[in-house]
């Protein structure tokens, strides 16, 4: 994915789109479509040969509970992005691959809704906008997966460190229940602060670290004490559907 910032500028811009705390950039080439915000990090990728398929190596991995086979799923996925999520379930859904019972959206910003609804082929099942701390808080709903892809860069505005977040959310979660979080790790304290915080709640945790990424993601279980495997991702079809070649960009897979 880091090929495409060479072609994030004028060029290949399509739609730049203003809003009151940022400005949306979107951009496209032969092969693919993608989003940036000011800073011109690239927040997500759709292929246009295949806009099912997961691009990003980060979103791949939010969806490695694929690997835990479920009769039907119900998810709940904070902070939209392109809505790589929300297109990978809805096609495996269609193909029968998986029965998708329940798919929610929480997304705090309404440009960011409307530049995934018109140029990265967002269709909404339930769609919540507001932010996603007050949804936790206030949900009475419970999911069998959790996937979270909001990203702080520093430790004193980091949500994810407050312990009664994920009291919360361990009380949404069902008994079986997993969360996917994408994390940066902005110092090794803020990583071992971070999972001291979880521990207590899951009873199998795995961190993904990739090749040519600073971010990790983090798989937390409550009630699994099997941990991920690169042999499970090989043998999984499903997953390779809509997350191909995922494993070359990962660097390492360790069980904390």
């Amino acid at each position: 994915m880091h090929h495409l910032e060479k072609d994030s500028h004028a060029d290949y811009l399509i739609n730049e789109i203003i809003a009151s705390n940022d400005t949306l950039f979107v951009y496209e080439n032969s092969d693919y479509r993608w989003l940036t915000f000011s800073d011109k990090i690239i927040q997500g990728v759709m292929s246009l040969a295949h806009p099912e398929q997961v691009v990003s190596p980060i979103s791949q991995a939010l969806m490695l509970f694929l690997l835990t086979e479920q009769s039907s799923y119900r998810l709940l996925n904070l902070g939209l992005g392109t809505a790589a999520i929300e297109r990978g379930l809805q096609y495996l859904h269609d193909k029968q691959k998986v029965t998708i019972q329940h798919c929610v959206t929480v997304e705090l910003h309404d440009t960011v809704i409307h530049c995934a609804k018109k140029h990265f082929n967002f269709s909404a099942n339930s769609l919540h906008t507001e932010c996603v701390q007050q949804y936790i808080n206030t949900t009475q709903t419970q999911f069998n997966v959790i996937v979270l892809d909001i990203v702080h860069t520093q430790y004193e505005h980091d949500f994810l460190q407050q312990v009664s977040l994920w009291e919360k959310i361990t009380q949404i979660l069902v008994p079986d229940g997993q969360i996917l979080f994408n994390f940066n790790p902005y110092s090794e304290l803020g990583l071992i602060m971070l999972l001291k915080t979880i521990r207590p709640h899951f009873s199998a945790i795995d961190i993904i670290e990739f090749h040519d990424y600073k971010n990790i993601v983090i798989r937390a279980h409550k009630s699994s004490t099997s941990n991920l495997s690169q042999h499970a991702i090989n043998q999984s079809n499903t997953l390779s559907t809509i997350a191909p070649n995922f494993l070359h960009n990962v660097k390492n897979i360790f069980k904390v």
